[in-house]
């Protein structure tokens, strides 16, 4: 240890210099206290013994200057003096001493003395390289956390968020949360959302709801159904999480032009419908235990319908929500909730639900990430059937630039998600990529007809009643499961017209064929089935004998000559 000792006494510095260079020290001398903060300055030293009374600068404020020069650093001073007077020894503390001693020096005392500092010094020391750890390690932190909450962004795709029949508020617990809404389109316009809560908040929770980013927004865009990208996500939870970890989960399907709602809750509290005067029509509680709880055999793919025909709310929360606690130990509530949504604009419900949140919490932390997701099911928002502009007949054809043929048996059609497969190979076409939503609808809706109406039987699909459409998906999964013959052939072709393209979509099933009857597009609820197909096809014909239909569909702007 370093000591630095100023007396104008040449005695006292000889006597108690020896003492500290006995007990293993490095002395440092001064005469006077301007001396005394240059070397100080020069040698940076650990301790500072120190006479009150000294030429030039006395020892309170040459002990003032000393610890202005080491900063942050602790540096005791000591003073030495033979003044007893209280006042000016506190006034001489107050400038910066750190102790006394009263001459004649006890050479034991100063021993003494010297050894405690020395002690504390090293504790000192030791305390502040733990901060410097602690500093450096929440920087480091810091820096995981900017990184992880970038992923994050980046995974969740937040601009989809921005979908204007969803309104949406994530408040994290920490700087990450736990908490995941996801939302996508189908090539079909359908509105996939998911509300997910991890076990826990922060980054240990963040990443347990990653997994199930991928799949959802990739089989979103490819057209699957709710049930298989559940599926696949709780497959991809088993295989990723550790025993034990588990993701809550609440899946909304919005069709708005069929005006159907089909939900999956499995550990999320009550989804709530409200109505156009912010009445609550219906409540969805959880049937379902969270992903990852169950082996992949056993989990429950049942999903609820519902069929809305008015403008209305749907309202998703996650339990930090609704457990949110106030300094009084109450919690926010579902009765809260229900009160701040009753209003008929859902951007309105969420504004007065973060506002009764936050005024119920009166400045209280949150100890759980809290999310809300309100979807507006608004009919106006939704043509009931596409806008057809233009070309009213199928223009003159060259040869095919390419043809893509596709037999299916019993087997496959029991098993393959045979619209994706074929928008698969569509979105390979550069000329037809950008009317990749279009051609889905034309391709699902003509494949279904030739399923579900001549090889499985089915009437036409209910749309008004949610039990109607519950027990047409169940009659519909069975008959598939059932079928042990059938075949349906789908012919795909490319044509060039101008600067524009022509696919021309052949489908054959060994049915008791399309009915004529079903041709009366216009009598069709919403310009479903056929009726869509018709709008976007520039020509669309049936062949009841051989059991084909045969559209052709106009890449381009129909506005706009070939």
């Amino acid at each position: 240890m370093k000591v630095l000792l100023a007396d104008d006494a040449e005695v006292v510095r000889l006597m108690v210099g020896r003492l500290v260079e006995s007990l293993g020290h490095e002395l440092i001398l001064a005469c006077d206290g301007l001396e005394a903060v240059e070397n100080f300055t020069k040698a940076q030293p650990d301790m500072v013994l120190m006479d009150v009374l000294m030429p030039r600068l006395d020892g309170p404020e040459a002990g003032r200057r000393i610890k202005a020069v080491a900063g942050s650093r602790w540096v005791p001073v000591v003073l030495i003096t033979a003044v007893e007077e209280v006042d000016r020894l506190a006034d001489a503390m107050e400038l910066g001493a750190d102790d006394y001693l009263i001459k004649p020096v006890n050479f034991r005392i100063l021993e003494a003395k010297i050894k405690a500092i020395g002690r504390t010094l090293e504790l000192n020391r030791k305390v502040h390289e733990q901060a410097s750890k602690l500093a450096e390690y929440f920087d480091h932190a810091e820096d995981e956390k900017r990184v992880a909450r970038h992923l994050m962004e980046q995974l969740v795709s937040r601009e989809r968020l921005s979908d204007p029949q969803l309104h949406s508020w994530i408040d994290p617990a920490e700087s990450l949360s736990g908490d995941l809404v996801a939302a996508a389109r189908t090539p079909g316009r359908v509105l996939h959302l998911i509300l997910a809560d991890g076990i826990g908040h922060g980054l240990t929770a963040a990443l347990n709801v990653l997994p199930l980013t991928q799949p959802f927004y990739a089989m979103t865009e490819r057209g699957f159904a709710l049930a298989d990208i559940l599926l696949e996500m709780h497959r991809k939870v088993c295989q990723v999480l550790s025993a034990g970890r588990f993701v809550a989960l609440a899946f909304v399907a919005v069709d708005f032009t069929k005006r159907r709602i089909e939900i999956w809750n499995g550990g999320i509290p009550d989804l709530h419908l409200f109505g156009g005067q912010g009445e609550l029509l219906k409540s969805w509680p959880s049937k379902h235990l969270p992903l990852g709880v169950l082996p992949l055999a056993q989990l429950s793919l049942k999903t609820e319908h519902y069929v809305y025909h008015q403008r209305c709310n749907l309202v998703l929360s996650s339990d930090g929500l609704l457990e949110a606690r106030n300094a009084a130990g109450e919690v926010f509530g579902v009765a809260r909730l229900i009160e701040a949504c009753a209003t008929p604009l859902p951007a309105q419900a969420l504004a007065r639900t973060v506002t009764a949140q936050e005024a119920f919490l009166a400045g209280m932390r949150r100890h759980d990430d809290v999310s809300l997701a309100m979807i507006d099911l608004d009919p106006a928002a939704t043509p009931l059937q596409p806008e057809f502009k233009g070309l009213h007949q199928l223009p003159d054809l060259a040869e095919a630039k390419w043809r893509y043929v596709l037999s299916l048996s019993a087997d496959e059609l029991r098993h393959l998600h045979t619209v994706q497969y074929l928008l698969d190979f569509v979105a390979q076409i550069p000329t037809l990529r950008p009317a990749h939503a279009d051609i889905f609808m034309v391709i699902h809706e003509l494949f279904l007809d030739a399923l579900d109406r001549d090889l499985l039987g089915l009437p036409s699909e209910p749309q008004d009643d949610a039990d109607s459409v519950a027990r047409y998906l169940a009659e519909r999964a069975q008959r598939l499961s059932q079928l042990l013959c059938g075949r349906i052939d789908i012919a795909l072709a490319g044509y060039d017209v101008g600067d524009r393209s022509v696919l021309q979509i052949c489908i054959t099933n060994s049915g008791e064929g399309f009915d004529a009857s079903r041709g009366a597009w216009q009598d069709r609820r919403n310009g479903l089935g056929i009726a869509t197909v018709r709008a976007l096809c520039v020509s669309l014909r049936f062949d009841e004998e051989s059991h084909k239909v045969e559209a052709y569909y106009l890449s381009g702007r129909f506005d706009e000559p070939p």
